[in-house]
Order: C-alpha cells, then sequence, then structure tokens
C-alpha cells in the first residue's frame, strides 16, 4: 500500500500516482484516465483500454501492418524458392 496526498493546483484538487503502481498498470506519462467516484471510492482506468483477451478478430487484425506482411512474404518466398525441393541435402 502507498500513502499519498492530495495537494491543490489552481482550481483543481492533484492526486500524485507513484510511480511504482502507475508502472505496473501500464500508465506513462500523457495518457488519459477516466475517473469515476462512487461514495468514498474513486476508480481510474484508462481511457479506450480493452483488457486484455478481449479484443474482437477486426480489432487485432486493425494492428496489423499491411506493408510490413507483404514485406515480410516477399522475403520468405524468395528464400523459399532457393531451396530445393524434397529432402534437404545433408
Amino acid at each position: 500500500m502507498a500513502l499519498t496526498k492530495l495537494r491543490q493546483q489552481g482550481g483543481a484538487v492533484v492526486l500524485t500516482i507513484p510511480s511504482d503502481i502507475a508502472a505496473r498498470a501500464g500508465w506513462h506519462v500523457g495518457m488519459e484516465l477516466d475517473v469515476t467516484a462512487t461514495d468514498e471510492s474513486i476508480n481510474i482506468k484508462p481511457v479506450n483500454r480493452v483488457a486484455r483477451g478481449r479484443k474482437t478478430l477486426d480489432q487485432l487484425l486493425a494492428g496489423i501492418d499491411q506493408d510490413e506482411i507483404r514485406q515480410f512474404n516477399e522475403a520468405v518466398s524468395d528464400d523459399l524458392q532457393d531451396k530445393p525441393q524434397g529432402k534437404e541435402a545433408i
């Protein structure tokens, strides 16, 4: 457990999050966070973050660089054409 204090900065109340806790959460400076309050508790989570294993196939495929895949396929294709077919030479 880490202790921290609220402080005033202009018209806002600021909460400092210890670096090790931010790092464990995968947070970095400048990241946008969603803050919600219920009674005496707050919940903080990254905006637009999808939990691991919860992405759709479309979301996964959208992150693929098509040009990089094409270049990789061309490089592998060239290597396969140079190898003899059938049993490999010993």
